[in-house]
């Protein structure tokens, strides 16, 4: 399925009004009207998509114990596949548990097996042990920016953040060291104080949010250089910078 756009004339600068929700007659699965996800960047692009599968978040009465974030995520790829001609975006699925046989390594979104491969990852791997540590994944994450030096990386994080590293403030530390962007998307939790960094933007996920949420989440990252995105109203309020921007008085005393 393919995403549907208005004309022009019907859309305002900015937000989508309406998001809308069909369901595929093929999979049985929702499909969220995230917005038209922009033409191929100019640059080479990698989105690291990284899940944690602790029993915080999986476990009954967990952040996501009926694992709606696989759904939304590949709802997610696939508006942004059906728009990608070239090689330049790609994406790749990893997991808190580290090694994984659930990580995907960097996947060209044209390639014609993209789907498939982006697909097989996007689970509970077989070998996960629900680790509450990020540092392993951080390490991965770490690995395929440096092995993409040319390209423009952004690290999806979806997690509750109730970690349980040795050293979390040196994890938090990492994260703001980074060579590229990182989302945190909190699921159903609040943000930690430490995970702050001009590089790092936040998504807050609450249960009561409607279905799709978590898509455009993950739909704002994959379309973070893409031209001419649009987005829809489930992005409206959800983002932040981990860092407040500054009060104009503040600037300007900054400025002196």
């Amino acid at each position: 399925m393919t995403p549907r756009i208005q004309p022009p004339r019907l859309q305002p600068a900015g937000l989508l009004p309406v998001p809308v929700t069909v369901y595929g007659r093929e999979r049985g699965e929702p499909w969220f009207e995230l917005g038209f996800p922009g033409l191929d960047p100019v640059r080479p692009s990698l989105d690291i998509l990284c899940f944690d599968h602790s029993g915080s978040v999986v476990a009954p009465g967990g952040t996501d114990p009926i694992g709606r974030r696989f759904l939304e995520a590949k709802q997610a790829i696939r508006i942004v596949q059906a728009w990608t001609y070239t090689s330049r975006p790609k994406v790749a699925v990893i997991h808190f548990d580290q090694p994984s046989a659930g990580n995907s390594g960097a996947v060209p979104l044209n390639s014609t097996h993209a789907g498939r491969q982006l697909a097989a990852a996007l689970k509970v791997p077989i070998d996960a042990a629900g680790s509450s540590n990020l540092a392993p994944s951080l390490t991965v994450a770490e690995e395929l920016a440096k092995a993409h030096p040319d390209h423009d990386v952004r690290f999806t994080i979806l997690s509750d953040f109730q970690i349980t590293d040795l050293d979390p403030e040196t994890v938090f530390k990492r994260l703001a060291d980074f060579p590229g962007q990182v989302h945190a998307v909190l699921l159903n939790a609040p943000a930690p104080p430490d995970l702050a960094g001009e590089n790092i933007t936040i998504t807050e996920i609450a249960h009561g949010d409607a279905p799709g949420a978590l898509s455009a989440a993950i739909h704002r990252s994959l379309t973070a250089t893409r031209r001419g995105r649009r987005l829809s109203v489930l992005h409206a309020d959800r983002t932040r910078p981990s860092i407040p921007p500054l009060s104009p008085e503040h600037s300007r005393k900054g400025n002196r």
